[in-house]
């Protein structure tokens, strides 16, 4: 088992930063530090890691954010109950690139879109269905030849928001969008979008969408981009936890 003492070694002094996260985040998965158990003292990583107490700090301060460790005034940095969960992990490896959790993101959809979708039912006009369409039909065709429909994906979304002719609603779906396009998320979307099934359930998804928006049906539109929402979040918590190419 390797020992505490042993656990760092000396960063480049090029993306410290986001060594000294890394080697954390190492040391804790591989179980030298389990939970409930203190890193070494401020001084004592630092030397280990051969960085600044203050580059140091500023690593410690996004873990303890991410819900990695446990920042008790006076007593020392300890890892959190929960610090070695994906969730936490996944987290703090998107913040040490200055980027966000994809499962931060998609709570923040669950948020807006679906009231997108609502508004999208009662103030589309026919233009908005001819984009919305559009868009749906690029995605199947991408779908159905094995090809990466992601950016008809986000045009989809990004027209649901237009068709609700709400402009702070279609602000902020933009901004979801260009998080959208951060590494972190594309590279686990595009891994779970690759799961058995999982394409051809996300555009059945915006299929049903698309009809309750046409029928003019707020509170079914909101409904079913909400079950889309969690169909993506499932799937990015299963990737996340254990890939498993077998089921969909």
């Amino acid at each position: 088992m390797v020992q505490p003492t042993d656990a760092f070694r000396a960063v480049e002094r090029s993306k410290v930063y986001a060594a000294v996260v890394d080697q954390i985040l190492r040391a804790i998965s591989a179980g030298t530090f389990p939970p409930g158990s203190a890193l070494p003292a401020e001084r004592v990583l630092a030397d280990q890691l051969s960085v600044s107490r203050g580059s140091l700090r500023e690593a410690i301060r996004v873990l303890e954010h991410a819900g990695v460790l446990d920042v008790r005034v006076g007593s020392g940095t300890y890892v959190a109950d929960g610090g070695r969960s994906p969730t936490a992990m996944l987290r703090a490896q998107a913040a040490a690139i200055g980027e966000h959790s994809p499962l931060d993101l998609i709570v923040a959809r669950a948020a807006i879109e679906p009231v997108c979708a609502a508004h999208a039912a009662t103030a589309h006009q026919p233009a908005d269905l001819e984009q919305l369409e559009s868009a749906l039909s690029e995605q199947a065709r991408l779908t159905q030849q094995g090809e990466d429909p992601t950016g008809a994906d986000l045009a989809f979304h990004l027209a649901v928001a237009a068709a609700s002719h709400n402009g702070v609603l279609l602000a902020l779906e933009q901004n979801l969008i260009e998080l959208m396009h951060e590494q972190t998320w594309s590279d686990l979307k595009h891994r779970s979008r690759s799961r058995v099934h999982a394409a051809a359930q996300f555009l059945e998804h915006h299929e049903l969408v698309l009809g309750a928006i046409r029928q003019r049906d707020p509170r079914r539109a909101s409904q079913l981009m909400s079950m889309h929402m969690s169909a993506i979040e499932a799937g990015l918590v299963a990737e996340l936890e254990g890939p498993d190419r077998s089921g969909g």
